[in-house]
């Protein structure tokens, strides 16, 4: 039987996942829910039906067999030792590990940026000020990033690791919402990107993923991924 990976019918956290699946040629089933909309199948159904299996009931979800597991970095890990995309050592272990939390934190602060509180009066205001602090922070964040890839093909080191689809996802979607010219500054990151673009199964599928929205209604203040101009920042 074929795995089943599902998600809500956005681009969101689990493209790292559909990445590395696509590389590794693994056939499933992918399901979506309805992100906007009625999501009563997920919250009402099938979330209580699956609270007798997942530990932790939770979109994206993957079951394989008896792995059934919830967490998209804990999937991503899964499907890496899997697939064999997981570190050859302790060292390449620790800088998996460490590239991981950077590119989560980077990736936290950019949906901070996009989707201020709903609750909040000055959604507007809000998004202004962090997109600033955001902007002025770049050459620091990708700087960082950068210096850690180093003369390596890859974040662990010279081989490919489950931790490059997520590095991959994060520098993407900061393309995707921001001006691509931050990048100009740092010729390794954009060689990196374009190294991961031409690999097997993810060339094919990013073709697809062009189609996707990116996150929750418009990204609040960016625009779906199909009709998408990020601003001349």
């Amino acid at each position: 039987m074929a795995p089943i990976l599902a998600y809500w019918d956005v681009r969101g956290i689990v493209t790292p996942i559909r990445l590395l699946l696509a590389y590794a040629d693994v056939r499933y089933e992918y399901k979506e829910y309805e992100f906007q909309g009625n999501r009563a199948e997920w919250f009402e159904v099938d979330k209580i039906e699956l609270g007798e299996t997942l530990d932790f009931p939770n979109l994206p979800y993957y079951i394989d067999g008896r792995v059934q597991l919830t967490q998209s970095k804990t999937i991503l890990a899964y499907l890496g030792r899997k697939h064999n995309l997981n570190a050859a050592n302790e060292a390449e272990e620790l800088r998996i590990s460490l590239i991981i939390e950077q590119v989560s934190d980077l990736r936290l602060f950019i949906s901070r940026v996009a989707n201020p509180p709903v609750s909040a009066t000055n959604r507007q205001e809000i998004h202004e000020k962090l997109r600033k602090e955001y902007l002025d922070s770049i050459p620091s964040r990708l700087g960082l990033i950068a210096k850690f890839l180093g003369s390596h093909n890859w974040m662990a080191g010279d081989h490919l690791t489950y931790a490059d689809f997520l590095v991959y996802d994060v520098l993407d979607f900061h393309r995707l919402l921001f001006n691509p010219k931050h990048f100009n500054g740092f010729p390794t990151l954009v060689a990196y990107m374009e190294r991961f673009e031409n690999l097997k199964g993810v060339k094919e599928f990013l073709v697809t993923m062009e189609k996707m929205p990116t996150n929750r209604p418009g990204v609040a203040f960016f625009g779906n991924s199909k009709d998408f101009k990020p601003k001349e920042d």
